[in-house]
């Protein structure tokens, strides 16, 4: 069990900061200094991007079980 909580918490480290490497700027510019600053485009923007990761960390150990990676 211990090496399936380990890859999950891996993927969703690395799928996070991949996603937020390439998406931050470009997301901070379209809302605006003044919106991104006073919380509300910030939040909303690690909403989605948490979800966004949580979504690609279950597709790929949907992927890897299939594929019959033994991970539990």
């Amino acid at each position: 069990m211990i090496k399936f909580w380990s890859i999950t918490i891996l993927i969703f480290a690395v799928s996070t900061y991949l996603i937020s490497k390439f998406t931050l700027k470009s997301y901070r510019s379209e809302t605006g200094e003044r919106i991104w600053r006073y919380g509300y485009g910030r939040s909303t923007y690690w909403r989605v991007l948490t979800l966004c990761s949580i979504a690609i960390t279950i597709l790929t150990m949907f992927v890897l079980y299939w594929i019959g990676i033994p991970i539990v």
